[in-house]
């Protein structure tokens, strides 16, 4: 209980400052659908990472290449053309006033609070980016970017250098080796994905009322 209510208390300091922002992209070319209304015994997948989230307590903005009925979730359709998900964090940098952003992906549902409350924890000692490590590489998603780089990541873009990892390895960061469960780190891309997904849900996510 301690360790949530340390680490609780230094997430409510960056509230006001700090933004949840989940990657919903567009119609995957894979599955032919769009990720994030993809359905669980109901529920759109965009709805699943969302819940998973909102207990940090922090604001939750959708960014997505095309529309569609958010159930009350904020919004926002990508203004940059290239079929990337750096489109979509530059998207949110460049259209939302915070001082950090807080990134992950609609197709990664089985992510939880926990493996963000470290993410958020160093970025309010280190005053930096924060990036999880996996056997040494860097892990695009979940991540803490400072809104301060916005102007090096579009940069990049402009010249078309679209590859996440590199981007931000190229900005000021803190690099977090992580240590828990790396089933948290699925990415639903292709129908074998979703179906191990929908396998190992009832265990990850035992609270959602749409695996009862």
């Amino acid at each position: 209980m301690w360790w949530w209510s340390t680490h609780h208390r230094k997430v409510l300091n960056m509230s006001s400052s700090t933004a949840v922002v989940i990657l919903c992209g567009g119609v995957s070319r894979r599955l032919g659908v769009s990720k994030a209304l993809m359905q669980v015994n109901g529920k759109p997948l965009f709805k699943v990472v969302e819940e998973n989230l909102s207990p940090l307590g922090l604001p939750v903005y959708l960014v997505s290449k095309v529309p569609f009925e958010s159930g009350g979730v904020p919004l926002i359709l990508d203004i940059f053309e290239a079929d990337t998900p750096l489109a979509g964090v530059l998207t949110a940098l460049t259209t939302l006033q915070y001082q950090n952003y807080l990134f992950t992906a609609v197709d990664m549902p089985i992510l939880r609070k926990e493996a963000s409350l470290s993410l958020l924890k160093h970025a309010y000692e280190h005053e930096s980016s924060v990036f999880y490590s996996i056997n040494g590489f860097l892990q695009p998603f979940p991540s803490l970017v400072q809104g301060s780089v916005a102007k090096h990541i579009l940069a990049c873009y402009h010249q078309h250098l679209y590859k996440l990892t590199e981007v931000f390895s190229s900005i000021p960061h803190v690099l977090l080796p992580y240590t828990g469960d790396l089933n948290v780190f699925l990415n639903v891309n292709t129908w074998k994905d979703w179906e191990s997904f929908q396998a190992s849900a009832p265990y990850y996510l035992p609270m959602h009322d749409h695996f009862a």
